[in-house]
């Protein structure tokens, strides 16, 4: 439809065959061994309408992606007409990396990538240079220094559970909270399983703490989104569960994510 609006979709497939009409789907599930049973459910597909924009032409972001563990993501940013490029070892250590641009590093990717590790120094000089990385949340392999300013994230970081928890927005003038699309508590609303994990105990002035959270009985939590201008470029840390909200389809995950992916069109009209 021409009239979208913000809400849920519902789109159900119907096979008719032979005058019955079906609605459900299979999948076949059981381990080795065991006789294996068929696990049905009905044939729908939930959508949502997301009033969302990504900076520039469509399709026009080159956004280079490395994979850490199990998340989908790249999967999920083609829904915002972005296609994101796999950088393999060999891309991180020679590659042309300032044909990206923005570069995201996924879940976990310090603790399942030792190239990433070998060729960090890359990624910051990329950075320097004008470019933008968005690294996703991180366990204790982390704990090292890998940003441009030093950090500490004290084991695995903090968490903040309830996933509707308040939020407040700190920078609100920041290009991540408010190019091109305005980020307000709504954004915030209808999150799935947590608020985010791998947050930063401490950190350099030179990070810039975006948004603020906590548990109930919790201390206030403000290094789950970290802002660095570094050189030319812009260094982002964020421990939000931005992950879940994509694969869930959550207006404000994508929302959130579409101006880290515009930072390289937006980052000069940054104000702290």
């Amino acid at each position: 439809p021409t009239a979208v609006t913000t809400d849920s979709y519902t789109i159900t497939a119907v096979a008719h065959y032979n005058g019955l009409s079906y609605e459900e789907g299979y999948k076949t599930v059981g381990y080795t061994g065991l006789r294996p049973s068929n696990l049905y459910a009905p044939a729908a597909y939930l959508t949502r309408g997301v009033h969302v924009t990504v900076a520039g032409q469509p399709g026009a972001l080159n956004v280079g992606y490395v994979t850490g563990t199990g998340d989908n993501v790249p999967q999920s940013l083609e829904n915002l007409g972005v296609h994101a490029h796999f950088l393999g070892p060999r891309d991180l250590a020679a590659g042309d990396l300032h044909a990206y641009d923005a570069i995201v590093l996924g879940i976990r990717a310090y603790a399942a990538r030792p190239d990433l590790v070998t060729n960090n120094g890359r990624l910051l000089e990329y950075v320097k240079q004008g470019g933008v990385v968005i690294v996703q949340y991180e366990t204790s392999q982390f704990d090292h220094d890998f940003g441009p300013y030093p950090y500490k994230l004290g084991g695995n970081g903090a968490t903040v559970v309830d996933e509707k928890s308040a939020v407040r927005i700190l920078q609100p003038g920041n290009p991540v909270m408010s190019e091109p699309n305005k980020i307000t508590a709504d954004d915030f609303a209808g999150w799935v399983e947590e608020r985010g994990h791998g947050f930063i105990a401490s950190w350099d002035p030179h990070y810039v703490p975006l948004v603020e959270m906590h548990d109930p009985d919790q201390a206030p939590q403000e290094g789950g989104l970290l802002y660095a201008a570094y050189g030319k470029g812009v260094y982002v840390y964020e421990g939000l569960a931005l992950y879940r909200q994509l694969a869930e389809g959550v207006p404000g995950g994508y929302r959130i994510f579409a101006n880290l992916l515009s930072l390289s069109k937006t980052k000069g009209q940054a104000s702290h």
